[in-house]
């Protein structure tokens, strides 16, 4: 188990360009006159506009868009809580919440545009500095950057791998989805050279900048690796390599846009694994955590090594049929979590869901539930060819007994199924005591106390379900014992004293 500081949570503001311009239908062919001949109300309204210097493609004034409609009126679009305003193109524009979610840690280029989303979306015409739009490093990502010194060649794409949505007993028609952070470059074709090398933005979207002899043929190459180091991953086969997808070859300088789509029968379940991790990643950063170790994730079509996570060497390993089971790779992910950011004490071995160590309960249960809070959808599933096999948790409880001790052998579900019920929010559905709930609440625990200095260590020794009880009220006080007591005691028969060291609930 190792203990680490905690940073201030990254507040990422996500959301999609307004439309700008006059938003009316059309206009009659002659506008009506004063009987003074003279302009009246409307002559008022344009001299409005131009008194304030309000253009029709609006300008930024505190953080909202405000531009004259028609000619005649001025008009001011809330760009909301989170977004904001800016100018690309002399047109003003409001930046909200699903502009971000196409750009990611690294930003993102469109054209010579920078769309960037460090806290709130924004964007910056590089052009107008005398810069272009590039790559600057793995760390930042997209920037204006100058011209001098680039590669004389450019070339621009989009990256995307056929996904197979999971449900219970099966596996969706592949759908392209865009591959977010992965690394690519270009390769001198004649010998396999390394000329440049970026990540794609999270719409799947690069921007490279490279040299090569004007005879060349070049392709483009994606990998299955993350070099950002808010997501250090990188997907490995049986052999130790990178799982890697080329475009055909093309004359440098030509062939743009070049587009890769990596189909399920050229391994799309190696990104399939990159993208959980990446999802797991961007989950664990959003509650407090600035940095992130490295993580090696093993998979091969056709091996059976069996899924698990082999901590110290923060590897992972995903059996050869788990390429789709996003549910175990996260399984995974979050025992990950566990050696790295938070606390377990599992003593590891076989487990079925039957009542078993406490430790281990809790370090199974605990990665489980990180497992369905980052999917948002309670049920743990492994897929295998004819369906194999799900696991209900909203509904379904296994029960402990009331009449033993808080030291006895649980079930790994009923820690899962718990603390689900305490962090399900909206998609709570069997309205349990802990309505509405709140998965913030539920990570705080698992980040904070239970890596603190000083907590207590009761029921079973070493980390188990009665240690994140006694930090959930730590963290949050004592105002939820009616509702925690009905949740534990009367829902799963678990017989938490309620007497942990913040204090006795009432």
């Amino acid at each position: 188990m190792r203990r680490l500081g905690l940073g201030l949570g990254l507040g990422f503001a996500l959301a999609a360009v307004a439309a700008c311009g006059d938003d009316r239908a059309g206009a009659p062919d002659e506008e009506p006159v004063a009987p003074d001949g003279g302009g009246g109300d409307d002559d008022a309204a344009a001299n409005a506009c131009a008194a304030a210097g309000i253009p029709a493609e609006g300008v930024c004034r505190d953080g909202d868009v405000v531009r004259c409609a028609g000619g005649d009126r001025i008009e001011t679009e809330d760009c909301g809580d989170g977004g904001s305003c800016a100018v690309t193109g002399g047109t003003a524009t409001c930046l909200t919440a699903e502009v971000c979610a196409g750009v990611g840690p690294l930003g993102r280029c469109e054209g010579d545009v920078l769309w960037r989303c460090d806290g709130a979306p924004a964007l910056t015409d590089c052009a107008t500095t005398g810069q272009v739009c590039g790559y600057a490093d793995d760390t930042t990502g997209y920037a204006c950057v100058d011209a001098a010194g680039l590669g004389a060649f450019v070339v621009r794409g989009r990256v995307r791998w056929e996904d197979r949505p999971l449900s219970p007993g099966q596996l969706g028609t592949p759908v392209p989805v865009p591959a977010r952070g992965v690394m690519i470059s270009v390769l001198d074709d004649a010998n396999d050279t390394t000329l440049a090398t970026v990540s794609t933005s999270d719409d799947g979207s690069f921007t490279m900048r490279y040299d090569a002899a004007p005879s060349a043929r070049v392709r483009v190459t994606a990998y299955s690796r993350s070099r950002a180091p808010a997501r250090p991953v990188r997907v490995r086969n049986a052999s130790g390599y990178l799982h890697a997808v080329g475009s055909p070859a093309f004359a440098a300088g030509g062939a743009e846009p070049v587009d890769l789509l990596i189909t399920v029968t050229a391994g799309a379940a190696a990104w399939n694994a990159l993208d959980n991790m990446v999802s797991g990643m961007d989950l664990v950063r959003a509650h407090g955590l600035t940095a992130m170790s490295p993580l090696v994730v093993y998979w091969q079509q056709g091996s059976a090594t069996g899924s698990y996570y082999q901590g110290g060497s923060n590897t992972l390993q995903l059996d050869g049929d788990d390429g789709w089971d996003d549910v175990v790779a996260l399984h995974e992910f979050g025992h990950y979590l566990q050696d790295e950011y938070s606390a377990s004490d599992n003593p590891g071995g076989a487990h079925d869901g039957s009542p078993a160590d406490p430790r281990l309960a809790w370090g199974e249960g605990g990665a489980t539930w990180f497992a369905i809070a980052a999917r948002g959808v309670p049920y743990y599933i492994d897929y295998a060819a004819g369906g194999g096999w799900h696991v209900e948790l909203e509904d379904r409880v296994h029960a402990a007994s009331l009449a033993s001790s808080m030291a006895q052998n649980i079930s790994e579900w009923m820690v899962a199924e718990l603390m689900w019920d305490v962090g399900d929010g909206s998609l709570d559905t069997d309205g349990d005591p802990m309505s509405p709930g709140d998965r913030t609440a539920v990570f705080d625990v698992l980040i904070g106390y239970l890596v603190a200095p000083g907590a207590a260590d009761r029921g079973r020794a070493g980390v188990d379900l009665v240690d994140w009880l006694d930090g959930w009220f730590m963290h949050h006080g004592m105002a939820s014992c009616a509702a925690m007591r009905a949740l534990v005691r009367e829902r799963y028969r678990f017989p938490y004293d309620f007497a942990g060291p913040a204090g006795a609930c009432p």
